[in-house]
């Protein structure tokens, strides 16, 4: 089994340049009622769930290809040993391999929403707006069957948490350069659905990064700051690299 060594942590903000729909449980059938919800927690509250955006960040990196050649065209990779599969885990039972991603739910940072969004109107406080789309009829030039979507309006901000584990043989540049560009793919792509009418344009802000190194989950448990970025156009990813391997001890490869 191979060694941990430590792991990075990429923390920030997911902001919505348009509205944002991934969809939730239709609890009920009302006429009138919304064709298609948004996903919410308990209290009612949307949110963006990490598998939506882990796996929309591993489609655009298998997309973009040039991690393992061999795989067919639109299979997902299951080679065990290039960065998709290392950080996200191998499509394969013959391959297995320890996944090194790890991202959170991204909750609604409420107060900003409240503030910035409603412009402090705490009437009748609603998280979301309607929709309502057609098709068109493109002979009579008329619309037909409406339908009513959910979706998180533009200007909403959530709280975005990942991090990736380092094992002692890892290429530790090239997992964490493979991940950032995922992330930057993803702002020019959508998140969500009805991504091509429009949906999903999100963008990540104000990044934090820190490292946990063996030493620090032995002493404090505290996160090391390595630097900030206000976006991930501004990242300086050679400095990221030196940070971490100053601060996890190993050498560069």
């Amino acid at each position: 089994m191979e060694k941990f060594i430590g792991k990075l942590f990429i923390e920030g903000e997911i902001t919505l340049l348009t509205g944002l729909h991934i969809g939730g449980s239709k609890e009920t059938g009302e006429i009138g009622g919304l064709d298609n919800p948004v996903i919410k927690t308990i209290r009612g509250i949307p949110y963006i769930p990490g598998s939506s955006l882990k796996g929309k960040i591993r489609c655009l990196l298998e997309r973009k290809g040039g991690f393992q050649p061999e795989r067919n065209e639109g299979e997902p990779c299951g080679c065990g040993s290039c960065n998709i599969c290392l950080l996200f885990g191998a499509h394969s039972n013959k391959n297995r391999t320890i996944s090194r991603l790890i991202v959170r739910d991204s909750y609604l940072d409420e107060e900003q929403f409240i503030k910035e969004v409603l412009k402090n109107s705490f009437e009748d406080i609603t998280y979301t707006e309607e929709k309502t789309e057609n098709i068109i009829d493109r002979i009579k030039g008329t619309a037909q069957h409406p339908r009513i979507m959910e979706r998180v309006p533009a200007g909403a901000k959530f709280k975005f948490f990942s991090s990736i584990s380092f094992y002692e043989r890892d290429d530790i540049n090239s997992l964490t350069k493979s991940f950032i560009e995922g992330l930057r793919l993803l702002e020019d792509d959508y998140l969500g659905g009805s991504g091509t009418r429009g949906y999903g344009h999100i963008k990540f802000n104000n990044l934090a990064f820190y490292i946990k190194n063996i030493e620090s989950y032995i002493k404090n448990n505290e996160k090391i700051p390595i630097t900030t970025s206000k976006d991930l156009s501004s990242i300086n990813i050679e400095e990221i690299y030196k940070e971490i391997y100053n601060k996890l001890q190993v050498n560069q490869k």
